[in-house]
Protein backbone atom coordinates (compact mmCIF):
# COMPACT_ATOMS: atom_id res chain seq x y z
CA UNK A 1 0.00 0.00 0.00
CA UNK A 2 2.60 2.67 1.12
CA UNK A 3 4.53 3.59 -2.03
CA UNK A 4 7.57 5.81 -1.13
CA UNK A 5 8.16 7.27 2.31
CA UNK A 6 6.88 10.59 0.97
CA UNK A 7 3.38 8.89 0.58
CA UNK A 8 1.92 6.78 3.23
CA UNK A 9 -1.34 5.82 1.09
CA UNK A 10 -2.07 5.92 -2.50
CA UNK A 11 -5.28 7.57 -3.26
CA UNK A 12 -6.59 5.66 -6.14
CA UNK A 13 -6.61 2.78 -3.63
CA UNK A 14 -7.36 4.06 -0.47
CA UNK A 15 -10.99 2.96 -0.15
CA UNK A 16 -11.83 5.97 2.57
CA UNK A 17 -10.76 8.50 0.06
CA UNK A 18 -12.90 6.58 -3.19
CA UNK A 19 -16.01 6.28 -0.75
CA UNK A 20 -15.26 10.32 -0.47
CA UNK A 21 -15.80 11.04 -4.26
CA UNK A 22 -18.32 8.70 -5.02
CA UNK A 23 -20.49 10.23 -1.81
CA UNK A 24 -19.68 13.88 -3.25
CA UNK A 25 -20.43 12.46 -6.49
CA UNK A 26 -23.87 10.89 -5.37
CA UNK A 27 -24.56 13.93 -3.64
CA UNK A 28 -24.26 16.63 -6.62
CA UNK A 29 -26.33 14.75 -8.53
CA UNK A 30 -28.91 14.04 -5.86
CA UNK A 31 -29.20 17.68 -5.12
CA UNK A 32 -29.29 18.24 -8.61
CA UNK A 33 -32.36 16.37 -8.87
CA UNK A 34 -34.37 17.22 -5.50
CA UNK A 35 -33.80 21.25 -6.99
CA UNK A 36 -35.13 20.56 -10.26
CA UNK A 37 -37.78 17.98 -9.53
CA UNK A 38 -39.36 20.02 -5.95
CA UNK A 39 -37.05 23.40 -5.59
CA UNK A 40 -35.83 21.77 -2.27
CA UNK A 41 -31.99 21.77 -0.82
CA UNK A 42 -30.16 18.46 0.13
CA UNK A 43 -31.22 18.89 3.55
CA UNK A 44 -34.64 19.08 3.16
CA UNK A 45 -34.99 15.90 0.81
CA UNK A 46 -32.77 13.80 3.87
CA UNK A 47 -35.16 14.77 6.02
CA UNK A 48 -38.33 14.27 4.35
CA UNK A 49 -37.21 11.14 2.95
CA UNK A 50 -36.19 9.86 6.54
CA UNK A 51 -40.08 11.41 7.59
CA UNK A 52 -41.36 9.43 3.94
CA UNK A 53 -39.35 5.90 4.90
CA UNK A 54 -40.56 5.72 8.49
CA UNK A 55 -43.77 7.64 8.92
CA UNK A 56 -43.99 9.28 12.71
CA UNK A 57 -40.44 9.90 13.39
CA UNK A 58 -39.58 12.57 15.94
CA UNK A 59 -37.05 15.50 14.81
CA UNK A 60 -34.86 13.35 16.90
CA UNK A 61 -35.31 10.39 14.97
CA UNK A 62 -34.57 11.87 11.82
CA UNK A 63 -31.48 13.42 12.92
CA UNK A 64 -30.38 9.84 14.36
CA UNK A 65 -30.43 8.65 10.89
CA UNK A 66 -29.12 11.14 8.75
CA UNK A 67 -25.95 12.64 9.23
CA UNK A 68 -27.59 16.36 9.88
CA UNK A 69 -26.72 18.65 12.78
CA UNK A 70 -30.28 18.86 14.81
CA UNK A 71 -30.12 22.09 14.46
CA UNK A 72 -30.55 22.25 10.55
CA UNK A 73 -33.06 19.14 10.92
CA UNK A 74 -34.70 21.84 13.17
CA UNK A 75 -34.80 24.31 10.11
CA UNK A 76 -35.63 21.84 7.17
CA UNK A 77 -38.57 20.33 9.30
CA UNK A 78 -39.94 24.11 9.50
CA UNK A 79 -39.35 24.72 6.09
CA UNK A 80 -41.07 21.48 5.10
CA UNK A 81 -43.96 22.42 7.23
CA UNK A 82 -44.23 25.70 5.78
CA UNK A 83 -44.42 24.21 2.28
CA UNK A 84 -47.17 22.04 3.08
CA UNK A 85 -45.18 18.88 2.48
CA UNK A 86 -44.83 17.62 6.06
CA UNK A 87 -47.32 18.09 9.12
CA UNK A 88 -46.18 17.55 12.78
CA UNK A 89 -47.85 16.69 15.15
CA UNK A 90 -48.00 16.22 19.24
CA UNK A 91 -47.46 12.83 21.26
CA UNK A 92 -50.16 12.30 23.45
CA UNK A 93 -48.11 10.51 25.72
CA UNK A 94 -45.89 13.61 25.69
CA UNK A 95 -46.73 16.87 24.76
CA UNK A 96 -42.72 17.75 24.42
CA UNK A 97 -42.70 15.29 21.61
CA UNK A 98 -44.24 15.86 18.30
CA UNK A 99 -44.42 13.01 15.56
CA UNK A 100 -44.03 14.02 11.78
CA UNK A 101 -45.65 12.59 8.12
CA UNK A 102 -45.65 13.49 5.23
CA UNK A 103 -48.65 15.12 3.74
CA UNK A 104 -50.25 13.53 0.34
CA UNK A 105 -48.17 16.31 -1.66
CA UNK A 106 -44.99 15.49 0.56
CA UNK A 107 -45.06 11.88 -0.73
CA UNK A 108 -45.91 13.14 -4.06
CA UNK A 109 -42.81 14.57 -4.14
CA UNK A 110 -40.76 12.31 -2.01
CA UNK A 111 -42.32 9.28 -4.83
CA UNK A 112 -41.09 11.55 -8.00
CA UNK A 113 -37.79 11.95 -6.65
CA UNK A 114 -37.20 8.43 -4.92
CA UNK A 115 -38.23 7.56 -8.42
CA UNK A 116 -35.78 9.29 -10.53
CA UNK A 117 -32.95 8.67 -7.93
CA UNK A 118 -33.60 4.93 -8.00
CA UNK A 119 -33.92 4.43 -11.99
CA UNK A 120 -30.63 6.72 -12.52
CA UNK A 121 -28.38 5.11 -9.55
CA UNK A 122 -29.52 1.70 -8.82
CA UNK A 123 -27.67 -0.82 -11.42
CA UNK A 124 -29.47 -3.32 -13.44
CA UNK A 125 -30.28 -7.18 -11.74
CA UNK A 126 -27.70 -8.08 -13.26
CA UNK A 127 -25.56 -6.40 -10.65
CA UNK A 128 -28.30 -7.57 -7.91
CA UNK A 129 -25.12 -9.75 -6.06
CA UNK A 130 -22.58 -7.36 -6.38
CA UNK A 131 -24.33 -4.42 -5.12
CA UNK A 132 -25.91 -6.64 -2.15
CA UNK A 133 -21.79 -7.48 -1.15
CA UNK A 134 -20.94 -3.71 -1.71
CA UNK A 135 -23.89 -2.39 0.61
CA UNK A 136 -22.66 -5.00 3.35
CA UNK A 137 -18.85 -4.52 2.80
CA UNK A 138 -20.37 -0.48 3.17
CA UNK A 139 -22.09 -1.92 6.69
CA UNK A 140 -18.83 -3.25 7.89
CA UNK A 141 -17.11 -0.38 7.01
CA UNK A 142 -19.64 2.35 8.64
CA UNK A 143 -19.90 -0.02 11.75
CA UNK A 144 -15.91 -0.08 12.16
CA UNK A 145 -16.34 3.95 11.92
CA UNK A 146 -18.47 3.80 14.65
CA UNK A 147 -16.50 2.01 16.63
CA UNK A 148 -13.36 4.39 15.96
CA UNK A 149 -15.59 7.23 16.15
CA UNK A 150 -16.77 6.94 19.56
CA UNK A 151 -13.19 5.96 20.88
Amino acid sequence: MFTDKNTPIELESFWPYQVTVLADQISRYTLEVVRSEANINQSQWRVLAAIADKPGRTAAEVTAVTPIDKTIVSRAVSSLIEQGLVIKTPSQGDKRRSTLETTSAGLETYTTIAEKLATTLTPSDDNASMIMDFVKHLKEFSSRMDKINKG
